[in-house]
């Protein structure tokens, strides 16, 4: 995955023209600093090879020229030695006397000495320049394109800083404009004939697309909702008044209070899709949290028989709870449907802690850990793989989880899973954590849960 750049975009923008200028400059100075190092030492060495020409010259045309005890002056910072038949020139320094004939440059300490040697016919001579004036002025030089350099960057930071308001400037008043942005706000207006009014544009467009599907969407949960109830209430009558017959079997009787329990499980999925639609909360009421987890296992009595899935039931009757029963009842049979289809066989066991946290835990075949990070993503299937479910409808799968994942998020509550494969610790815990502005029948409001985030999806 690409890692994003951190800092804004004024600020990157600022530092790449900084930078880009930064290393210009620098490649520019050291440029200059090298070049003029190097016509410094070209010029000593060509005054040193047109000095050496007439030292030759001279020497050879006449004995008394260059003297044999000591050094010839030539002005400046040059000096001259001629050792005849071997001997030591007096006051010549023992590192220019053992240099073979040619061009030499040594630092003897703090000095910088350009020595070029040449063979007479009568002996050697030794000229030296002492260039260590023309270091220090390269040295001045260098610190004085530093410090020139350093102005560059300065200067280039300041200009960049305003070349990125003016660059930058628009997509900034769009982003804040944008930040207040929700469904069903009116169309930006569009002020400005270039990049930014054309992007101003295209999210209008985008926007109106939205409001649309939106707009459809909670059409179809509102239609849903509104023609279903009406045959549903039909059927719950009937067979309330069927059940109200003496002369039902026992068979009968289990069979219409299952459909009875059907009708009140669709009405509850009809009422958690219209707030989903909406991501409208439905006002907390007093909820009995055993009978809620009785009423989400009935749904799924007949399944969990089959599958053999049984059920221990730790949470106490008259546990009660302020919230939204709706809600907490279609994240319970989420996960009940959950353990069985893929938890089966094996014992669910659900218990409400003294930290206010209701857990919902089994001891099936666990889940990878690879597909945990994953598992309240829609349409997820991860877990599938190795599941005994392979003949189910493939556009159910997935939806489960995300669905209860959402409904908490929707509520403030949290919703976490742990899962474990190895054995003596197998089987799977879902933690509903609910949010602290839930309270039981009493007002006190549930003891060590921390408060969730109350964000809306």
């Amino acid at each position: 995955m690409t890692r994003v750049p951190s800092g804004t975009l004024t600020q990157r923008v600022v530092w790449a023209l900084t930078g880009t200028v930064a290393l210009f400059v620098t490649a520019l100075a050291l440029l200059a600093y090298l070049t003029f190092d190097q016509m410094e030492d070209d010029l000593v060495n060509d005054i040193l090879n047109t000095e050496m020409d007439r030292l030759v010259q001279h020497a050879r045309a006449s004995d008394e020229f260059m003297p044999r005890q000591g050094a010839r002056e030539l002005g400046g910072s040059m000096r001259a030695w001629m050792s005849v038949d071997g001997q030591r020139p007096a006051g010549i320094p023992d590192e220019v006397l053992g240099l073979e004939s040619g061009l030499h440059l040594i630092e003897p300490g703090a000095y910088t000495w350009h020595v070029m040697v040449a063979d007479t016919g009568r002996g050697k001579v030794y000229l030296l320049y002492d260039a260590t004036d023309n270091e220090e002025r390269v040295h001045d030089f260098g610190l004085i394109v530093l410090g020139v350099g350093a102005i560059c960057v300065i200067g280039a930071y300041a200009l960049s800083r305003r070349v990125a308001a003016v660059a930058v400037g628009p997509l900034l008043d769009l982003t804040d404009r944008l930040a207040t942005w929700a469904p069903g706000s009116p169309d930006l207006a569009v002020t400005r004939d270039d990049e930014a009014g054309r992007l101003i544009e295209a999210f209008n467009r985008v926007q109106n697309q939205v409001d649309r599907s939106i707009a459809r969407e909670r059409e179809f949960a509102g239609n849903l909702s509104h023609e279903v109830r009406t045959p549903l209430a039909a059927i719950r009558s009937d067979s309330e008044l069927m059940l109200l017959t003496q002369a039902l079997t026992p068979d009968q009787r289990q069979r219409l209070t299952r459909v009875v329990d059907n009708v009140d499980d669709v009405i509850v999925c009809l009422e958690s899709a219209r707030a989903m639609a909406r991501d409208q909360l439905l006002p907390p009421a007093p909820v009995d949290v055993a009978a809620c987890m009785e009423d989400a296992w009935r749904g799924y009595e007949a399944q969990a028989g089959q599958a053999e899935l049984r059920w221990d039931n730790q949470i106490a009757p008259g546990h009660v709870l302020t919230l939204d029963r709706y809600a907490l009842l279609t994240v319970l049979r989420n996960l009940v449907r959950n353990a069985v289809e893929h938890a089966a066989p094996a014992t669910l066991t659900t218990r409400f802690t003294a930290q206010g946290v209701l857990e919902l835990s089994d001891d099936g075949k666990g889940i990878a850990v690879d597909d945990l990070p994953f598992l309240f993503r829609r349409y997820y299937s991860g877990r599938m793989r190795d599941s005994n479910a392979g003949d189910r409808d493939e556009t159910a799968r997935g939806l489960g989880l995300a669905i209860a994942k959402r409904v908490c998020d929707m509520q403030g509550w949290s919703l976490t899973v742990e899962s474990s494969r190895e054995a003596g610790s197998r089987g799977t815990r879902f933690s509903l954590r609910f949010d602290a502005g839930v309270a039981d029948a009493s007002g006190a409001a549930s003891g060590g849960v921390a408060p969730a985030a109350q964000g809306r999806i």
